[in-house]
């Protein structure tokens, strides 16, 4: 899932470093792209429910073990103060989105 690959790739290094800063530069010292560059499949159909939770993800608190979930008080928020129209179906990709981001962070710091 894209999703996952993303969210893997953003994890800082204990110096702060994501792993795709890594992989980039393996990429531009070898001349090859290394596999794990190369993203799984983006479904274009909702790329508008990525945009939201990237921005409401943007503003999550941080606890003591990581980025906390996003709740659904948070969601409906951002979704008035933002004018932003949201379907049920939306809300749930977007609380989907963030078990999988909470999840993969909070084991990347282990």
């Amino acid at each position: 899932m894209y999703a996952e690959w993303d969210f893997k790739l953003a994890i800082p290094d204990n110096e702060g470093i994501p792993e795709r800063e890594h992989l980039k530069q393996v990429e531009k010292q070898t001349g090859k792209t290394p596999l794990q560059l190369i993203a799984p499949e983006f479904p274009m159909e909702i790329e508008h429910v990525w945009a939201y939770f990237l921005e409401l993800s943007s503003t999550r608190p941080i606890g003591y073990s990581g980025p906390l979930p996003i709740t659904y008080q948070e969601i409906a928020a951002w979704k008035e103060l933002t004018d932003t129209p949201l379907s049920p179906w939306e809300v749930e990709a977007i609380k989907r989105l963030d078990r999988i981001y909470v999840k993969v962070v909070n084991n990347g710091r282990s």
